[in-house]
């Protein structure tokens, strides 16, 4: 009992998890204390307009045995499953929250402006078995792991929590993420981005969790007085977001958006990793690069037969005969996604979101060596918004000098370097300069369209020809690869002529 900031790593869990997980004795590397289980109700209290919720504010009474508290959380943060919040806990064994038991001032001030002499309302209770271990690393550092499984009921309304928590009790933070990928090793599971009060108010709104959607790119929100590591982080933890939940997506769902987003928010995070290059020590980032080379490996070879088989192929159905083609490509679409679901249930995908997000959390950029890292991160972003912006745009300036000259290879390499260049813009645009934004961008973009048209267009040609070569031949499969190269090599022609000097950057 008493105050303090909660700081704890949360994902969710399958049943199956839930079962391998509760019977656990013992984890490599950690000295292993179980705690027992035991049986709590939880009671969270809100006004009747929900004062409490809008200002990030949550009240509850448990009750676990003859042992009651009353608890609230107030401010902090909570994203990539890591929650930091403060959090003020007192005996209490009453039916409704008594505010004037919370010994700190402040807390109890700020309570009662937010509650301005309004009822308190039960609004949701949850039921929970919780199983707690302690864990011990060898460095001295002590992390509590939190096993819940339980029902959440506003009225009628009921709704499921299994899930896993990892609360630094004492010493290294990094000590959270080392317990959590030893435990979860082998297990499907996902960042848990909500606190249970949401999942409470979820259910009072009948608003469906989005949590298996695909998730798009969060947009980022930097200010010209924000130091470099303070957007370095905001930065990763938008790519981070974005990669956890479409895995997410993934794994429920065949959704073209799923891999589609999955493999941009893949991109990002490398596209900011070479932004902020300057400031990220490079051994650091050795294995987290491997890994996400290697997943999107896995979820790009799926979503090149979803542009081939829906954006390239099936809309020239009504000009040609294109049935034997398009059964071919969906066999093989089938077997891309058997070989991505097994990436996705790979332990090696569940050590990435891991290491990503200790990363992330963890300042896992920080150099043990480079003395003046420290000054760099800690100068305005503007200035190496600039900077960064201006390296990526010479580069292809450089690369694309000459259009006439590209061989589709090369032509593929400038369209990485303008999707750095895009992406990298998208990280500084609300601290770049607003006239550069105005000039440079619109034909960051275009180019971006067209080089992109072209790649898959060649792309398609690659597939295709392979597609000739092997396997089993029919006349009508050969007519209908020979009328979509031949269709779309004369459109790639015809935009290369139209669009080629749109590539020039000064």
């Amino acid at each position: 009992m008493g105050s303090g900031v909660e700081a704890e790593f949360k994902v969710r869990i399958d049943v199956a998890a839930y079962r391998q997980l509760a019977r656990i004795e013992a984890l490599d590397g950690f000295v292993l204390t179980a705690k027992g289980e035991k049986r709590q109700t939880t009671t969270y209290f809100d006004t009747p307009d929900y004062a409490l919720r809008r200002n990030g504010v949550t009240l509850r009474l448990r009750r676990c045995g003859r042992s009651g508290e009353q608890t609230t959380k107030i401010g902090g943060n909570f994203s990539l499953g890591l929650a930091m919040r403060p959090e003020h806990s007192v005996p209490h064994l009453g039916r409704v929250p008594v505010l004037a038991k919370f010994p700190d001032e402040a807390v109890r001030q700020r309570l009662e402006e937010l509650i301005a002499g309004r009822p308190l309302l039960p609004l949701f209770s949850m039921r929970i078995l919780r199983k707690a271990w302690i864990a011990r690393s060898p460095n001295g550092s002590v992390v509590e792991m939190v096993l819940d499984r339980g029902t959440v009921t506003a009225g009628e309304r009921k709704g499921d929590i299994v899930e896993v928590e990892f609360e630094l009790v004492e010493g290294d933070r990094r000590a959270v993420f080392d317990l959590a990928k030893v435990a979860l090793k082998g297990q499907a599971f996902s960042l848990s981005t909500r606190t249970k009060s949401d999942v409470g108010y979820d259910l009072i709104d009948e608003r469906p969790s989005d949590d298996d959607r695909p998730r798009f790119a969060e947009p980022v929100r930097l200010d010209k007085d924000m130091a470099v590591e303070e957007a370095l982080q905001l930065v990763l933890r938008s790519c981070a977001a974005q990669i956890s939940g479409n895995v997410v997506a993934v794994r429920a769902s065949r959704d073209p958006e799923g891999a589609h987003q999955l493999r941009v928010g893949l991109r990002r995070f490398r596209s900011a990793l070479t932004a902020f290059s300057r400031v990220i020590a490079a051994e650091q980032v050795v294995r987290l690069k491997d890994d996400a080379r290697w997943l999107a490996a896995a979820v790009g070879s799926v979503r090149d037969l979803d542009v081939l088989i829906d954006e390239l192929i099936a809309p020239l159905q009504p000009a040609a005969d294109l049935g034997a083609l398009l059964a071919v490509l969906e066999k093989r679409r089938s077997a891309a996604h058997a070989r991505l679901a097994a990436v996705m249930a790979d332990p090696r995908t569940g050590d990435f979101l891991i290491d990503l997000i200790a990363f992330v959390e963890g300042r896992g950029w920080l150099s043990t060596s480079d003395i003046g890292q420290s000054v760099t991160l800690a100068a305005p972003i503007d200035d190496f918004a600039e900077h960064a912006v201006d390296r990526l745009r010479k580069k292809v300036a450089r690369l694309g000098h000459d259009p006439a000259g590209l061989t589709p290879e090369t032509r593929h390499e400038l369209r990485k370097k303008y999707k750095l260049l895009r992406y990298a813009f998208d990280f500084f645009e609300t601290v770049l300069d607003k006239a550069d934004k105005r000039k440079l961008l619109p034909r960051v973009k275009t180019a971006q369209e067209v080089l992109g048209v072209l790649n898959d267009i060649n792309m398609a040609h690659v597939m295709l020809d392979g597609l000739a070569v092997d396997g089993a031949r029919s006349p009508a499969l050969d007519r209908g690869i020979g009328f979509c190269l031949g269709w779309h090599a004369a459109r790639a022609d015809a935009i290369w002529k139209r669009k080629a000097d749109d590539l020039l950057l000064g």
